[in-house]
C-alpha cells in the first residue's frame, strides 16, 4: 500500500497529528511550507492543514491546485482548528474531488487560535488520530 500524508503546520500542532498519522500508516509526511511532495505511485493521499480564516494555510491549497486531475484516486484529510468551522471541511472536500479524488475519511480536532485551545492537540487528540489512521489503513487494505 502507498500510503502519503501531505499537510501544512504553521505553529506545529498540525504536524503532530501528521506525525501520528505517519507512524500508524508507516509512511512519509511532506509539509508544503517545506518540500514540494512527490505523489507518484500513492494509493491514499492523506491532506492535512490548520485552518485560517475559513481555509487550510496557503501552501497546502497551492499544492492542492497544482495536483494534475486523476480517475479513481482515494483521499483522506485532516483538519486542527480553534472551532467548528465548517467550510475548511467543504473546501478541501470540493479540491480533492475536483481533481478527482473520492474523499473516503475526514479527522478534525482542536489546534490553537492565540490563546484559545491552548494545550491542543491533546493526548486525546492524538489517540484519535491514530484511530483514524488505523481505520484508513484497513478500509484501504479491505479494497484492494
Amino acid at each position: 500500500m502507498g500510503f502519503l500524508v501531505v499537510y501544512y503546520s504553521k505553529g506545529g500542532k498540525t504536524r503532530k497529528i501528521a506525525d501520528v498519522i505517519t507512524q500508524e500508516l508507516g509512511c512519509k509526511a511532506v509539509d508544503t511550507g517545506r518540500e514540494a511532495p512527490d505523489i507518484s505511485g500513492v494509493d491514499l493521499l492523506v491532506v492535512g492543514s490548520g485552518t485560517y480564516i475559513g481555509k487550510p494555510g496557503k501552501q497546502l491549497q497551492e499544492f492542492l491546485s497544482g495536483l494534475k486531475p486523476i480517475s479513481n484516486g482515494k483521499a483522506a484529510f485532516f483538519l486542527t482548528s480553534s472551532g467548528n468551522d465548517p467550510r475548511p471541511v467543504k473546501f478541501l472536500r470540493n479540491a480533492l474531488e475536483a481533481k478527482g479524488y473520492k474523499v473516503v475519511s475526514t479527522f478534525s480536532c482542536r489546534g490553537q487560535y492565540l490563546l484559545s485551545s491552548r494545550g491542543h492537540p491533546t493526548e486525546e487528540d492524538l489517540k484519535n488520530a491514530k484511530v483514524f489512521a488505523a481505520d484508513l489503513k484497513d478500509k484501504i487494505q479491505k479494497e484492494n
